[in-house]
């Protein structure tokens, strides 16, 4: 008797939770450091503030993205 179709669910789970966890994370941390860095109205650096988040956002979901994948490999 295996425990396969018990594990998957509960690996499912564990998953859905932890992206919501960390999305919850990072819509906090984006909202906190939101005005951090634009000071200088002439430069435009409120834009760019949250255009540099939005690629930090990017850059990390595509590495979680190739990982996870790299991870499933042996299933």
């Amino acid at each position: 008797m295996t425990t396969e179709p018990v594990r998957r669910p509960r690996r499912f789970v564990s998953r859905v939770l932890f992206v919501v966890v960390a999305i919850t994370g990072g819509l906090f941390c984006y909202f906190v450091c939101q005005g951090m860095f634009a000071g200088y109205p002439r430069y435009h650096t409120k834009l760019l503030s949250a255009i540099g988040m939005i690629l930090i956002a990017v850059t990390g979901g595509v590495a979680w993205i190739i990982d996870q994948r790299r991870i499933d490999d042996d299933d």
